[in-house]
């Protein structure tokens, strides 16, 4: 026997009343097939939702009787448009959750984030969070399957835990995860970003910088073929990058203010138009450099470092072959230490530890973004934590107690 349907009234029309009070959508029966069920009419962003399954369910909401309280259909309709419209009031309102995208599998999500990202990242990162994904993430998600609205804190720790190697490439592999759920963030596929584990659980502990005093580097550089110390001396007396060194061209160099002008980079031994951190940096030129400027040789192509042995455009020089001479030169001197850590961290150091400059002052000679990149050459300074451990740093002056300055002279 055929259902009599009952009309249906519209509760909620698509506006609201009053404040914090959401009277958006609306419901009715579709009564003009087989099976007549019920819908929810969401107007979202100038486009019309019409929804017709329940959170989870893949039938429709189906009128069940003609009473409107034995129709369990409209029951669910209600609760849906409820539901809907609590979260319109609190803000995390998202049309993903109610038509069904809300459970999207994390493996292809992160192979198409990888995607997107790649325009916007320079060759050397995008290849970093290419492995991460495809080593890491994909294999660990195929053991432990889970939607990408389902990642919760233990989903994150059962991830620390299940990643190989030292606590550093453990966090470079949960930091890409964490790249990518704020991606969908805020492409509002996910309604809110997990909290991520504490940075203890990394067991990663901080080390005073490695670094070279000055007489030890003045005997590496000693120890190097002359056509290549400018090259290192500018890493060094400037507190640069080698990838900036690779990249600086002869039109950075402003002859008239006596200033670089460091705007590019090498990442993955290609030139990038953009330094490891987007900014451009000027940097004054050091009146030490000027003999290492002097006895450069003489070049024709665009670069202001070129290398006799280079095969690269411009003969510019290339990550393999700095890192070559350098080693040979270390090796010469009796040192072991890359190129990094034996110019701009050495340099860095020596200012705190041997010149006693403050960080905030090597902060700006370096052009470090924030002072807490600076506090490790802190840990290192050992000269000045043995004065004031002895109590012979007057903390207003600076001055050592017991100088002839203290004593008027004498």
């Amino acid at each position: 026997m055929p259902l009599t349907f009952h009309k249906c009234q519209v509760y909620h029309p698509d506006y609201s009343i009053g404040p914090g009070v959401c009277m958006k959508g609306r419901i009715y029966l579709r009564g003009d097939v087989r099976l007549p069920y019920w819908v929810v009419h969401w107007p979202h962003k100038g486009k019309i939702y019409k929804i017709s399954k329940y959170l989870g369910e893949t039938e429709p909401m189906y009128q069940t009787s003609h009473e409107e309280e034995g129709d369990i259909g409209l029951k669910k309709a209600r609760k849906l448009l409820a539901l809907m419209q609590g979260d319109e009031e609190r803000g995390v309102f998202r049309i993903e959750k109610y038509i069904g995208e809300r459970t999207t599998d994390i493996i292809p999500y992160l192979e198409q984030w990888l995607k997107d990202r790649e325009p916007t990242l320079t060759p050397g990162g995008f290849i970093k969070y290419r492995a991460a994904v495809n080593r890491y993430l994909v294999p660990f998600f195929r053991e432990h399957p889970v939607m990408l609205h389902e990642v919760r804190y233990d989903t994150l720790i059962k991830l620390l835990n299940w990643i190989p190697g030292s606590g550093k490439s453990r966090k470079n592999v949960v930091d890409t995860l964490r790249c990518c759920l704020k991606y969908a963030w805020r492409s509002e596929r996910i309604l809110a970003l997990p909290p991520f584990p504490e940075a203890h659980l990394y067991d990663i502990h901080k080390k005073p910088p490695e670094w070279l005093p000055s007489d030890r580097y003045r005997t590496v550089i000693g120890n190097m073929v002359p056509e290549h110390r400018p090259f290192f001396m500018w890493l060094y007396l400037h507190l640069r990058r080698p990838g900036e060194a690779m990249a600086l061209r002869k039109e950075d160099y402003d002859s008239e203010q006596d200033i670089f002008i460091i705007r590019r980079g090498v990442s993955n031994g290609q030139v990038v138009e953009r330094t490891k951190t987007g900014d451009i940096h000027t940097v004054p030129c050091v009146g030490e450099f000027k003999q290492y400027m002097r006895e450069m040789r003489p070049s024709f192509g665009p670069y202001f470092f070129t290398c006799s042995g280079s095969k690269s455009e411009g003969k510019r020089y290339t990550g393999k072959l700095y890192r070559k001479y350098w080693a040979e030169a270390c090796e010469k001197a009796g040192e072991d230490i890359d190129c990094y850590r034996g110019t701009k961290t050495s340099r860095a150091s020596q200012m705190v530890n041997e010149e006693g400059m403050s960080m905030s002052d090597l902060q700006i000679a370096g052009d470090w973004a924030s002072f807490s990149s600076v506090a490790s050459y802190a840990r290192a300074n050992i000269a000045r934590k043995r004065q004031i451990l002895e109590g012979k740093i007057i903390p207003i002056t600076g001055k050592l107690r017991g100088s002839r300055s203290d004593e008027g002279g004498k």
